[in-house]
């Protein structure tokens, strides 16, 4: 009889306990989940339609610029972001934060005249774009990028590769320096300039036994390699010492 007691009690105990959990979980739900609403799905909807199906749901919307983002599949304005995700349960009242959608990505061929390929690389990547083939040809005068293809200012896809044409600025042509010494300075300079050869200083000294305007010293000295890039200096018979003319 006291087992069979002892069975009762525990059996009497275990409805207590199962009726308990019960009603906590009946309570909780009421109290708890009953309160509380499913996050609705904002992405797609315009803002005007985002805010009236917020309003609903009692929830506040805010606009965050910040959350802009390119889309192609959402249109430019609408939501394109929220920050809870779609059935995550909520408080009324709770502040739903959504971003715009920027549209489509545009991508343009940027403006890199004159630049090195190296550089172009850099600023092609940036924009998710590929270098495509490197042509070259020789201009005097010119050094860097003058033409792309596609064009400055097309409309392309990403990972679209951007080729381009450098021009690379020619050597100079390079002599070997003649002797000058007792040449007359006018028709030597004449010489030179015609070959693209600079005279950057002609100085005048008295010389005995030489008449006016006959070269007496140069530099570089005969021999020596000249391109347009070196100075020549001449010293010439004439005038008083220390005189000295720049063309």
């Amino acid at each position: 009889m006291r087992a069979r007691g002892c069975l009762n009690t525990t059996v009497f105990l275990g409805f207590l306990a199962l009726c308990f959990g019960l009603s906590s979980y009946f309570w909780f739900t009421f109290f708890v989940r009953g309160r509380s609403i499913g996050t609705p799905d904002l992405v797609g909807l315009t803002l005007a339609e985002a805010r009236a199906i917020s309003s609903d749901y009692g929830l506040t919307l805010e606009l965050d610029p910040s959350n802009e983002r390119h889309s192609d599949k959402v249109p430019p304005g609408s939501v394109v972001w929220q920050n809870r995700r779609p059935g995550t349960l909520v408080k009324r009242g709770t502040l739903i934060i959504v971003g715009a959608s920027l549209g489509p990505l545009v991508l343009r061929v940027p403006e890199v005249a004159g630049q090195t390929p190296r550089t172009a690389l850099l600023q092609l990547s940036r924009l998710n774009l590929r270098l495509g083939s490197v042509a070259r040809f020789w201009s005097p005068g010119k050094n860097g990028i003058v033409a792309t293809d596609p064009p400055v200012g097309s409309v392309v896809s990403p990972e679209t590769p951007i080729s381009i044409l450098e021009a690379l600025e020619a050597s100079p042509a390079r002599y070997v320096m003649p002797d000058l010494i007792e040449m007359d300075v006018n028709a030597v300079r004449t010489a030179l300039e015609i070959r693209g050869l600079r005279v950057a200083q002609i100085r005048y000294e008295p010389y005995p036994g030489l008449p006016d305007g006959r070269i007496i010293r140069q530099s570089p000295v005969a021999g020596s390699p000249v391109s347009s890039r070196e100075p020549i200096a001449l010293v010439v018979s004439r005038l008083g010492e220390g005189e000295v003319e720049t063309p």
